[in-house]
């Protein structure tokens, strides 16, 4: 019988892996990995548990039992089972966003256990690992979470808190984390606690206690698992949150070894993290007394010995010991204002903050300034780092650099640095500074890159400096640099747009906005308030809020008059024409366009001509004016395929679908629409998808198809629900009751009107309104309620609002009724009259439903 050291081996061999490899993969040394295969020594559990990640061990339990000599190899497969090479790291599933975890936990496994346990408890909503920084609690947060995600239906979600300083942002970055969107003119909060009312969802809070001096986060909490009936949040906190239903659990140092046995102790922490520093690192017997010595000295603290393991390059255990040891002596003495808790990791930071040189010292403080990470380019402008300096801080596990080239501090290294540098006002300002004009700069020359055919690129590298731009932008507002944030405001609202997170936009630019309305402004002022006007418009359109849309931008255009800025010109008239087609006002809308349009051509805008002729063949279409609209919008999509833009090339392509069906190109509608939606998957556009679906559903209803057009209709409902998008759920629903109809489903056509009728008063659609009046008029006739359908005909075909195809229905609608109704009924029918508010007539309507 082979022993587990050879049948390793044959693992290993069969995968054509070097043990250099391997052991790479393993999270072990070289020299541990030998020894393992040469028999010399067994694994820990935890490189055991990692042993099988690696080799996608089903039996994880058994394995580790062989692998510790407790059971015999005849318990596990044989090579020839498992001969394909393994992908490294496992995938992520859709229902969780945990970070893939690179190394075993180590010395924590009773901990994991009671932690699981606790949360497997019904009484157990709020679980709160307490510790001092440092002590490894999102660490173990994170093995917890990840042990723990069969138990949850809907999911296992990891909310870091640590990059945001306000409030304010904890319902955006909650929601963002789940990958929900907060949309629509509910209030964030109320969005979120629907959505996780019933969802068995847990929810890992890390980095919460520098929120925790306002007091509306606890209570937030506290309503959040009052709201909810499944939901159970596992916190990590320096504190306690404070609320009753809170259970805590308070963690300390890792185990300090008295013997020989190292296994799931800080010393065996020091060996792995020393071994990951100096891959020959290799401890002898003469080093045992001195890593002991390092781990009492750092209480077990995990990131005090990972700090103290990165200088086994230069320094011998026992001058590290001595170092830190000399730095806590100094530290017991003058810092009698720091808590006792953070004395032992003040000495590590200490010990290693002397240990750099003056230029790495002032890096240091300036990268204190980054949020969630940052780039080199980033760091060689804001702090002077250039590459040497940076790989210096590496070396030293003071910074960490990712698989994506960035780079970040761990939290508690930066408030650390962060504390020093708050002591030098000077400093801070600079590096605020030069943080702020770098990153709103950043942000402003992704204008164009966003609307390109480097899309998808300018989109990840915005992504992944999310929080340095946020809080350059609340750095720029604190400072009143208008001027500044105006720079980055079109990439800003293209960005936001595209992330469907207009709530926060709507937010952020309110702020600006109310500033600069309450003070006499200069002309680049005003430039800066018309565009920022016409940004925020841009949100307020997307939630439906189509009044207040209209009046930012009325006020833009007025301000405009005094100023020349074509660029936020062509804006505004194009958004103003887009909501002047939701109101109703077609006429107005098509003179927008056309001056938007010779604005961008004035200025060579490529794509605001592109969107301006899209637009203007959209209202032709409305107005029935199709002689040549299906070549127009075929030209228009070439148009959008010049720019380079991606998701409004799908735009065009979704536009074109309608005008192919209209001439009876179904090929030609079906084949658009495939492209459009493949586009628009690919770079995650919801609002794209939701009205490609809807197209789709348009198209097979065209052909009769009904049952495949409310399978789309389901489909794009979905997107407009998940972004709040109201006045496109009221058309698509007065779309849906068609299909319902023509199926055979009375009744339910009926529901989807009234409560399309309802979503179109609610958002001033008047267009919406009048289709589904007459849609109403239609049932109402197969009721026999002639008269009444009568009625309803009349009106639509007498209010100035109703588009041609409307009134067209409507027009034949009324031939079909004229011989069922007595004269007396038909002098009835008038009694709508040209002047009644198509609102008071649909309240009518749903009066009597």
């Amino acid at each position: 019988m082979k022993t587990f050291g050879e049948w390793l081996r044959e693992q290993r061999t069969a995968r054509r892996l070097t043990r250099e490899e391997f052991s790479s993969r393993v999270g072990c040394s070289t020299a541990m990995l030998r020894k393992i295969e040469d028999d010399e020594r067994r694994p820990s559990a935890q490189i055991a548990e990692l042993i099988a990640n690696c080799l996608e061990i089903d039996d994880r339990e058994t394995f580790v039992k062989v692998a510790r000599g407790e059971w015999t190899t005849d318990r596990l497969s044989p090579v020839s089972q498992r001969v394909q090479p393994p992908n490294f790291p496992p995938t992520q599933t859709s229902s969780s966003n945990l970070p893939i975890l690179p190394t075993p936990l180590i010395g924590r496994q009773q901990e994991v256990d009671e932690l699981c346990k606790l949360l497997t408890d019904p009484h157990c909503r709020m679980l709160t690992i307490a510790g001092p920084g440092g002590m490894g609690k999102t660490r173990l947060a994170l093995e917890t979470a990840s042990r723990s995600q069969t138990d949850y239906e809907d999911g296992v979600y990891f909310v870091p808190l640590a990059p945001i300083h306000s409030s304010r942002f904890l319902i955006p970055v909650i929601a963002d984390s789940m990958g929900f969107t907060l949309q629509g003119e509910h209030q964030p909060k109320e969005q979120l606690f629907n959505y996780l009312k019933d969802k068995h969802t847990l929810l890992l809070i890390d980095n919460l206690e520098h929120l925790l001096g306002d007091a509306t986060v606890p209570e937030f909490f506290a309503e959040l698992l009052e709201k909810t009936s499944k939901l159970k949040l596992l916190v990590t906190s320096r504190e306690s949150i404070g609320l009753q239903g809170e259970w805590m659990y308070e963690i300390h140092g890792l185990p300090i070894p008295e013997g020989t046995d190292i296994d799931g102790t800080s010393v065996e922490l020091f060996l792995q993290r020393a071994r990951r520093a100096h891959v020959s690192f290799d401890a002898t017997m003469e080093d045992y007394p001195a890593i002991v010595r390092i781990c009492n000295l750092v209480n077990g603290m995990p990131l005090g010995i990972e700090l103290a393991a990165a200088w086994v390059r230069t320094l011998s255990c026992r001058e590290i010991a001595s170092e830190i040891e000399h730095g806590l002596d100094f530290l017991s003495i003058s810092a009698k204002d720091v808590p006792t808790r953070h004395r032992s990791i003040r000495a590590v930071f200490d010990h290693s903050w002397k240990l750099l040189t003056e230029e790495e010292q002032k890096i240091l403080l300036h990268l204190a300034i980054f949020q969630g990470g940052f780039s080199r380019e980033a760091a060689q402008e804001i702090a002077n780092a250039a590459l040497p300096a940076l790989s210096a801080l590496v070396s030293k596990s003071l910074i960490r650099r990712n698989g994506m080239g960035r780079y970040d501090l761990h939290e508690i290294i930066r408030q650390y640095a962060a504390e020093r540098l708050a002591d030098q006002p000077e400093v801070k300002e600079e590096a605020q500074a030069l943080h702020g004009r770098y990153f709103i700069n950043f942000l402003g020359q992704e204008d164009l890159p966003l609307r390109s055919s480097t899309q998808r690129e300018s989109l990840a590298k915005l992504v992944a400096d999310i929080d340095n731009i946020r809080s350059a932008l609340e750095w720029a507002l604190a400072r009143q640099e208008f001027v500044l944030i105006e720079t980055g405001l079109r990439a800003y609202s293209t960005l936001y747009d595209m992330l469907g997170w207009y709530q926060e936009g709507l937010d952020y630019l309110k702020c600006v906005q109310d500033v600069l309305s309450n003070r006499s402004l200069s002309d680049e002022e005003k430039k800066s308030l018309a565009h920022v006007l016409t940004a925020r418009s841009l949100f307020a359109l997307r939630t439906s809020q189509h009044e207040e849309t209209q009046l930012m931008l009325e006020e833009s255009l007025e301000l405009l008059k005094s100023v020349h800025d074509p660029n936020t010109l062509e804006e505004a008239l194009t958004f103003l024409g887009i909501i002047n087609i939701i109101m109703g006002n077609l006429a107005r809308a098509a003179n927008l366009f056309e001056e938007g349009l010779k604005t961008a051509r004035s200025i060579n805008d490529k794509w605001y001509e592109a969107l301006c002729l899209t637009e203007l063949v959209g209202v032709d279409m409305l107005l029935g004016k199709t002689e040549t609209m299906h070549e127009q919008f075929q030209a228009a999509v070439e148009a959008w395929r010049k720019t380079g833009d991606l998701r409004f090339t799908a735009f065009g392509l979704t536009s074109l679908s309608l005008s192919a069906k209209d001439a009876q190109e179904y090929d030609e509608a079906q084949a658009a629409l495939e492209e459009s939606i493949e586009i628009n998957a690919m770079i995650g556009d919801r609002m794209g998808l939701g009205n490609a679906y809807r197209s789709l559903g348009l198209l097979a209803q065209a052909q009769e198809k009904h049952v495949e057009a409310y399978e789309a209709f389901q489909k794009s409902l979905h997107y407009f629900n998940e972004l709040g998008a109201r006045w496109d759920i009221a058309r698509l629903l007065s779309e849906m009751g068609r299909s319902a109809l023509a199926l055979g489903n009375d009744l339910e056509a009926e529901a989807l009107w009234h409560e399309s009728l309802k979503l179109s008063l609610d958002t001033q659609g008047p267009l919406t309104a009048l289709d589904v009046l007459v849609d109403i008029a239609d049932l109402q006739a197969r009721r026999g309620n002639y008269s009444y359908a009568l009625q309803l005909s009349h009106y639509c075909l007498i209010n100035s609002f109703a588009l041609l195809k409307t009134r067209a229905r409507a027009e034949r609608l009324a031939e079909e009724l004229k011989d069922k109704v007595s004269p007396r009924e038909m002098d009835a029918a008038s009694r709508f009259k040209t002047d009644d508010q198509f609102e008071d007539v649909a309240r009518k309507i749903l009066l009597n439903a």
